[in-house]
Parts: structure tokens; sequence; C-alpha cells
């Protein structure tokens, strides 16, 4: 064996590059099983490998047959994973030695579902010390109240990231134990920089959590109060916040002067407000200018607020330089979508029509040209033309996602060809993620020549079109050019969303639509595969 595999780094870099490219993680893992079996000298680095991210407690168990017994849990015949008998000493020993290289955890895997005897055995182990002793990172996941004690026993000086993701139950069923557990976990883990909550309002345990770090880099909860809102803005490490903003601190910031100092290394921002207004007088007042922003508003917003809220980044970013800009409506109660407009998307009963976003509106962004993401997906229509959109990617060279109205579709029939679509991927090579309309009309029959005229995105895999309208005779044109542009595109989604279908006359053509541009998927596909055939026969000849 050649003596560069005695270095550990190398080969430790090996083994997470073996485990983190494969796109199939159970072939990795396989992989990785075999390369510790296959000498000493990589014996502990791939198990490390293997063992570093653990989705879910049941392999731990299941890697005793003789501990662990399985049963089918019915209608769906389910494998649910349980205890046959308590681990002997040796077993334990076993357990443990897995359970040491275990650095990031994610306590249930849906797939491989475990019986609470399970937990329970965990949580008791012969010994004092503890049980993940390398835990930086830990999801827990387990809505169980009786499960609660495992936490604890998970939980230790070096865990950095925490997040409690209980959304199918929130907080509700926490009892007067389970909250005891929550308010001794910043005293057992004082390193927590990281930690996620419910999107649910916080319960007095995780409030008391929050309060108790004073060195948070992130935090990720639903709606807060002024008191831990004030605590957070204090907080001179937080780089990242996402919260529900509530009408107390809507309030308080109401006739209160700018207060600069606050959340003074921020640079990601995520706001789920009641209305966008709301959002922008937040960030008036608190003076922040995070690199990325997102907001997602109950109410609206209505074309006068979005045109508000970019002229709002244009005018207090200019030396900020934005990277990531994200604006949904969150969807509610179904209501009625504004008339379709003509064909051409700009007029309306002779008039030009105000109801949507055009163009014009989008292009106060241009000026951020390290814009890496842009998602809008609101309910109001679009209206963009080949011009706007190569004005816009022109603009944002960096650009790698690029989705306009995924959920709500754009309402109007979209006036972007191909010849647009094209001058954006020219301008735009770092392209991986696109949701636009397009236009298949002008798809009527496939050219002698290339398609796509030797533009090709090797990036994206996934596209979509919203609600973009598509005729048979169009689908083997349109699947040409895509096959041509996107050699390595595996699907194309349009009609999706429950929204799109409550579009107007949506009830009769929505799946007709859907299934047309499935067919054209499908038809993708085998292009690919025949070109990639002939390009093999050609470096053949």
């Amino acid at each position: 064996m050649h003596r560069l595999f005695l270095v550990h780094e190398l080969l430790a870099i090996i083994c997470e590059q073996l485990y983190d490219e494969d796109d199939i993680p159970n072939t990795s893992k396989e992989a990785l099983a075999r390369l510790a079996r296959t000498c000493k000298a990589f014996h502990s680095v791939a198990l490390n490998a293997l063992w570093s991210n653990l989705d879910g407690v049941a392999p731990l168990i299941q890697c005793l047959p003789e501990v662990t017994r399985l049963y089918w849990r019915l209608p769906l015949g389910t494998a649910v994973v349980g205890i046959e008998r308590a681990p002997r000493k040796e077993e334990w020993d076993i357990i443990q030695g897995y359970a040491s290289r275990v650095q990031h955890l994610r306590v249930l895997n849906r797939l491989r579902p475990v019986e609470p005897s399970v937990i329970f055995t965990l949580s008791r182990p012969p010994t004092t010390s503890p049980l993940f002793p390398n835990l930086r990172s830990l999801v827990w996941n387990d809505s169980r109240p009786q499960t609660m004690g495992f936490l604890k026993t998970l939980c230790g000086p070096l865990l950095i990231s925490l997040t409690l993701d209980c959304s199918n139950t929130g907080t509700a069923r926490w009892d007067a134990a389970a909250s005891t557990i929550l308010n001794s976990v910043p005293v057992i883990c004082p390193a927590v920089k990281v930690i996620t909550f419910p999107s649910s309002s916080l319960c007095p345990p995780t409030s008391n959590m929050l309060l108790a770090w004073s060195h948070l880099e992130e935090v990720t909860c639903g709606e807060i109060d002024t008191v831990i809102f004030g605590h957070l803005a204090k907080q001179t490490y937080l780089r990242k916040l996402a919260f529900i903003l509530s009408r107390s601190i809507s309030q308080s910031l109401t006739g209160r002067p700018p207060f600069p100092q606050a959340f003074s290394r921020l640079r990601e921002l995520d706001v789920h407000a009641p209305e966008l207004p709301s959002l922008i007088e937040l960030m008036q007042k608190l003076e922040i200018h995070p690199t990325s922003i997102g907001g997602q508003v109950d109410a609206g917003p209505t074309p006068c607020d979005i045109r508000a809220f970019f002229a709002f980044l244009t005018k207090h970013y200019v030396d900020v330089k934005p990277q990531n800009v994200l604006l949904q409506s969150l969807p509610s109660i179904r209501t009625p979508q504004p008339p379709l407009l003509p064909p051409t998307g700009n007029q309306f009963n002779g008039q030009t029509s105000h109801t949507g976003i055009y163009g014009s509106d989008f292009m106060p962004l241009a000026q951020f040209g390290s814009l890496d993401t842009l998602i809008i997906d609101v309910n109001c229509s679009i209206h963009l033309t080949d011009d706007d959109l190569a004005s816009l990617a022109s603009a944002w060279p960096d650009l790698r996602t690029f989705s306009i109205n995924k959920t709500y579709g754009w309402v109007v029939k979209s006036d972007i060809t191909q010849i647009g679509l094209l001058q954006m991927l020219q301008c735009c090579p770092k392209l991986q993620t696109l949701c636009i309309a397009i236009d298949t009309n002008t798809f009527t029959e496939v050219p002698l020549d290339r398609p796509g005229g030797g533009v090709q995105n090797m990036n994206i895999r996934t596209i979509s079109f919203a609600d973009s309208v598509i005729q048979p005779r169009a689908a083997t044109v349109v699947a040409a050019f895509l096959s041509d542009v996107f050699p390595r595109l595996n699907e194309v989604a349009a009609w999706k969303s429950d929204q799109t279908r409550t579009q107007r006359d949506a009830d009769r053509t929505e799946m007709t639509y859907a299934a047309r541009w499935e067919g054209v998927s499908q038809q993708i596909k085998g292009m690919i595969r025949i070109r990639q055939q002939e390009r093999r026969w050609r470096r053949g000849e």
C-alpha cells in the first residue's frame, strides 16, 4: 500500500468525497462499509465517515440482530424496529463504539420507524459517559412525550446545533417533565450556536431556552414577543434570523426612532409578516442590511406593495450588494384569481393593466449585480417579455436561482419565447434552478440544425414552466429544444400547485396541460438518451 494512504487526513477526505458525491446514499454507505473491511489502515476512517451522519437511531440497534425484532405496522405494512431483549455489556460496547462516531443525528427516520422501547433502551446506557460524546448537530423530531428523556441523554457540551422539529403535534403535548428537560438543555449544552424551533408560537420552555443562550449565530423560530426580540437584537454574533413578526413587535416599533446597533452582524433575514408594509417598516426601523432577504406574507402583497419593496431595497441597499431576495404569498383560503388577460399580457379593455407585476417593476433590482437567488411567488399576474428577461439576466451574471410564481402561476399568457430563454442562459452560465412561464406557440417545427443553436446548460436537472399553456402539436418540438439545451434534464414540471387550478378555465384544462407537460418530460428523457448514444457512436468511429 502506498504510504500516502497512511496519512489520516487524506483518507478522511477520500471517505468524505465517497459519501457526499454518490447520488444513491445506500450505495455510498455500502462502499464505505467495504472500505472499512479492506484493511486496518482504512477501518477507523471509513467507519467515521459511515456513521458521522446518522438518519434515525434504528441502525444502532439493528447492528445487533439478536437484540432487535421487526414487526409490520398495518395497513401499509411498514417495518418497525423493536427490542427483543436488553443488550448485554459486550453488546453495549458495540453500540457505544458506533455512537461515539456520530456527529450529526436525526432521531427518527420515517422510513425506518422504531418503537418507543428502542428510545427507552438507548436512554439508559449502563455507563455514566455520554452515549454520543462527539455529537455536534441534533434534530429532535420525536413528538412522543414519553420519549423526551432521550433528549437529555443526547445533549452534551459539544453540541452546537439543535433543531426541535415537532411539526406534527407542535409543543402542546409537552408536559411538566418535558418542560423541565427543555429548561435544562442550555445548561447541558452551553455552546449551542444554531437553534431551530417549530413555526408555532414559542411555549415558556422554548422561550427560556432562547433567553439562556448569549452566543447564538442562527435562530429559526415562530412568533416571538418583544422580550425575546430585544434579547436577539443584542446578540453580537447573530448572522441569521427567521421568525414570525407579531403585532406586539410591530406596535413597539411604531413611532420609535431607528436603533442602528441592533442586529449588527445579521446577514440573513427571513420574516413571516402579516403584510409586506410591516416587513418594510421593520427593516427601516432596525436599519439592518442583510445580504439575504426573505419575506412571507399572509395578506397580498399587492403590485403596489411589491414595487414599494423593490424601491426600498434599491434605496437602502446600494452599498450592501444583496445576494438573495425571496418574496412569497402564503397560501390561504382560495380567492378568485385576476381575469385571464389577452395574449399580449399588456392590455386589458384597451388600457394598460396595473393588476400585475411588469418587467419595469423588476428593473430596479438590476443594480444588484451580485444577485445569486431571486424567488418571487405572489398572488399577482406576471408580465415579462424576452427583452425584460434579457435585461435582467445581463445584470446578474452570477445568478443561480430564478423562480417566478411557481405556485401561483403567471395567470396571463407569457410573452417569453425560446429566444429570451436562450439569452438568459447565455448571460447566466451558473443557473441551476429555473421557473418561468413560456409561450409554446412559437415552437412550430423541429429545425434541421441544433434546436438551441449550441447554447447549453449542464446544471439544471429540473425546470418548471408554472402555468404555461401547451398544445399537442408543440410537445415534440418543445421536447427537442429542451433536450438539446439541457442535456442533464430529468424532469419538466408545470401546473403542479393547487393555486394554478383555481385560474379561469383551469378546472377543464389543468389536467390536460399537466399531462402534456408530463409527456414532454418523458420525450426529453428518450431524446437525451439517443443523443448520448450518438455521441458514443461518433467517438467509436
